[in-house]
Order: C-alpha cells, then structure tokens, then sequence
C-alpha cells in the first residue's frame, strides 16, 4: 500500500493506495487541531498512517504548512518510516514548470496539474476550490503556465461574519433566486453565485489571453461539488486528483531505483 498525505492549511488528507492506483480509503484531519498538538488528534492520525505494523507499506508527503510537515515527519520517524516529501521544483515530477519563481509554487498544485495532464492531457484549466480557490495552467504539451490565486469560499465567508456588525454566518449553497430578500439569503446569493461568475469570468478570461483554441477544464476540492450544478464551463470534477498526483510521483520514484 501507498500512503499518501497531502498537508493543506484547513486539513491533512491521508489516502491509502493500492498498487493499482485504486483509493482504498480516506481520511480527514484538521490542520489546526494537529498543530495544536491535541493527544486524541495525533492518536488518530496514528490510527490513519496504518504505521504500527506498516509492513511494507509506502509514505509520501505533499505540504504546504511546513510546522504541520516537521510533526508528521517526527511521529513517522518515531515508528522508523523514512517518507518520500514532494518538492515542486524537484526535476522527478517531470513536469516542466514555465513561471517567474518555481519555488514558490505550492506542491498540491503542481501535483494537481500532473494527475490532470496523466487523465486529460492539455490544454488544462485546472480549479481547486479549497481554502484558496486556485487556477493552475497546463498547455497542450504539458508545461506549467501559472495561474491566479483568489480568496477562498470559506475565507469570504467567515470574513463577512466576522468584518462587520451584523451580517450572520451562512452555509454554503446554491439558492434558487438571484435576488435575496432579506440579508441571511442576500449573502447566500451573493457568495454561491459571485462564485459562479468568478470562476466562469476566469475560465474566459484565462483561455483568451492563452489563446486556447480547446481546452478542458477540471474542478477539484472539498468544495467543488457544490457547483456541479451551476458551472457548465468546468468538464470534469475530481475530488480525488491530488491523491491520484501523489501516487502518479511515488510511481515515478520507484521507477528510477
């Protein structure tokens, strides 16, 4: 088995991998919570790692909260397990980078831009609506162009609750009108389809300036299926793509032993 963890800033994402590729199982923890060193979180991550008897059992990282990245790394060294940790400009990913600072960008991008380009090939349009809502560009030949990083769903919202006065904390979903008629579905409205503009003013935008005459566009991310409904511009949604991208780079790494 493959284990694989992707360390966001909202959660840690575990996957256990068959060697086939299938995802056996899944696992959510809070990045917050792990940080805070809460006993019963680190228990279950424990639990999750399947590193007590690990056998022959694979471990790979994906991370963007380095202090998340240095405890997991301390409690897998603690059970004598040596992961393999993913750095985006590291030249086995095989994916040719094309932007300013390569360093700077986050791993779970890149590592959703391979798994897309593996199933789709290019050009790609690639939409992580995670604690950021991201874009990331593939083109027909597989090089990473760039992309543009806007405010999450969930940062929006929690700061129009906690940035003004009197406007309440809503839940995300898609609402039946436009046109809220008291401030609880105004937000509602104005959050779920500001969001629908967004991303398809930006898949416009985007294919425009790269002058894609196709493209596909893929949606990823906890939160995108809440818009499968409405955003006809996105052709495929995979909330799996950067499990799936982890497991394509450890293949990549036993095939140069």
């Amino acid at each position: 088995m493959l284990i694989a963890i992707d360390i966001g800033n909202t959660n840690i994402l575990i996957g256990t991998i068959g060697v086939d590729g299938d995802i056996h199982d899944q696992y959510r923890i809070s990045t917050n919570d792990f940080i805070e060193n809460k006993e019963s979180i680190h228990s279950d991550l424990v639990e999750s790692l399947k590193i007590r008897n690990h056998d022959n059992n694979e471990f790979i990282i994906a991370s963007v909260v380095p202090n998340a990245l240095s405890q997991i790394s301390a409690i897998l060294n603690q059970y004598q397990v040596v992961p393999k940790i993913i750095k985006t400009t590291d030249p086995i990913l095989g994916m040719k980078i094309d932007i300013d600072k390569p360093e700077e960008l986050g791993t779970d991008r890149i590592i959703n831009a391979i798994a897309a380009y593996e199933e789709f090939r290019g050009p790609l349009i690639i939409i992580d609506f995670g604690t950021a809502t991201t874009f990331d560009i593939v083109d027909s030949v597989g090089t990473y162009k760039g992309g543009l990083i806007c405010p999450g769903i969930k940062l929006s919202i929690k700061s129009l609750n906690s940035e003004t006065a009197q406007l309440p904390l809503i839940d995300l979903k898609s609402t039946p009108i436009i046109v809220g008629r008291d401030t609880k579905t105004a937000i509602e409205s104005g959050i779920y389809w500001g969001y629908v503009s967004l991303i398809e003013g930006l898949i416009e935008k985007v294919s425009n300036e790269m002058q894609f005459s196709t493209w596909t566009v893929v949606g990823t991310g906890g939160l995108s299926h809440i818009f499968k409904k409405d955003i006809k511009k996105i052709n495929y949604f995979n909330d799996d793509l950067t499990l799936k991208g982890l497991y394509l780079i450890n293949k990549k790494y036993n095939e140069q032993k």
